[in-house]
């Protein structure tokens, strides 16, 4: 993308070039209109894939189209400069869907007035069309020259806006790439082991830190699953499980992936009972579940190990150290079940 912005910053200045110098002045319309479309490119590989699919043959049409009948109006008729401003208002107003269309995590104030840019780059390159093809057929040049260089102005002010904008974008939207890349785990979509850790921890450090609970969660006899379906069908099951889980979870709690088949769940400002009856309720959830993948059904069951903050000095290792005892009892006693026991009110 940073190349695409760089280029179409460079084609922009050889039209200027050739505008000002007044060598080839008409061709200066066919780089102006280039430099757009390398804009509309990089919008494209930056929205992940969210464009319609009409706006993309779209995309495909217009360079080699525009190009054409730049230069054949350049060559036959005085109004290619009308047509070239028309074409680049085209491409600037699909560059707006595009962004608007975009899913991209950019700032929300940044995203709004970006796009009002673009879209107030497609409106002044329309007038600035139009008023173009009036003066060529009016002949008209001294009534509408005031009109027509404020509008190229205009025009050179949004190329700068854009320019310094863009850049600004694509950093923040890297950073936030990066930055999802280094809290969510990638097959299943929740927290990551160090993004969970440092998420209970901070839980961990306020004053109501008395009242949080660990449930550690194996999945039960997983190697067993990879072994017989394979390790496709056995990442299906942990993106299923991982996706139950979470959906049973509210605001105040906390879900990650350990690691491997192992989970953790840190639950606040719920009773020890509470907290019980929501890991039964996630123990009985993946019973009942039967997981396919292909031709292959899988049931699978959980062990669940839980402790409780007893102490405000109480931190993640003291807790997963607990927990993790727990669950070892879990499975020792059979799996499919939560250490320690507690009787759970139907």
């Amino acid at each position: 993308m940073f190349s695409l912005w760089a280029s179409s910053c460079f084609v922009y200045c050889v039209g200027l070039i050739f505008s000002l110098v007044g060598v080839l002045p008409d061709v200066s319309s066919v780089f102006y209109f280039i430099a757009s479309y390398l804009l509309l490119v990089g919008f494209l590989r930056l929205d992940g894939g969210s464009t319609k699919s009409n706006i993309r043959r779209w995309a495909r049409v217009i360079p080699t189209a525009g190009v054409a009948v730049i230069v054949l109006m350049a060559v036959f008729t005085q109004y290619h400069q009308a047509f070239a401003s028309a074409a680049i208002a085209v491409v600037f107003l699909l560059c707006f869907r595009v962004f608007n269309a975009s899913q991209n995590h950019v700032l929300p104030g940044l995203r709004r007035f970006f796009r009002a840019v673009l879209a107030v780059h497609a409106a002044v390159m329309a007038c600035q069309s139009v008023t173009l093809a009036y003066n060529e057929w009016a002949q008209l040049g001294s009534v509408t020259q005031s009109f027509t260089g404020g509008s190229i102005a205009a025009h050179i002010a949004l190329c700068i806006t854009t320019s310094v904008l863009l850049p600004f974008i694509l950093v923040t939207q890297q950073k936030l790439k990066w930055e999802t890349l280094a809290n969510i785990d990638e097959l299943t979509g929740i927290f990551g082991r160090r993004a969970f850790i440092r998420q209970a921890n901070e839980r961990l450090a306020k004053e109501d830190a008395m009242s949080c609970s660990l449930m550690v969660i194996d999945i039960d006899h997983f190697k067993t699953i990879n072994d017989e379906y394979g390790h496709p069908t056995g990442d299906s099951v942990l993106k299923v499980i991982a996706s139950e889980l979470h959906s049973e979870l509210d605001d105040s709690h906390i879900i990650g992936r350990l690691g491997g088949e192992e989970f953790a769940i840190l639950v606040s400002d719920e009773s020890k009972l509470e907290a019980f009856k929501l890991a039964d309720v996630l123990r009985k959830k993946i019973e009942t579940l039967e997981i396919k993948e292909g031709n292959a059904s899988v049931s699978v069951t959980i062990s669940i190990g839980m402790t409780f903050s007893t102490s405000i000095e109480d931190t993640w290792h003291s807790l997963f150290n607990r927990a993790d005892t727990e669950l070892y009892n879990a499975k020792s006693r059979g799996r499919n079940q939560i250490s320690p026991r507690l009787q759970i009110v139907a």
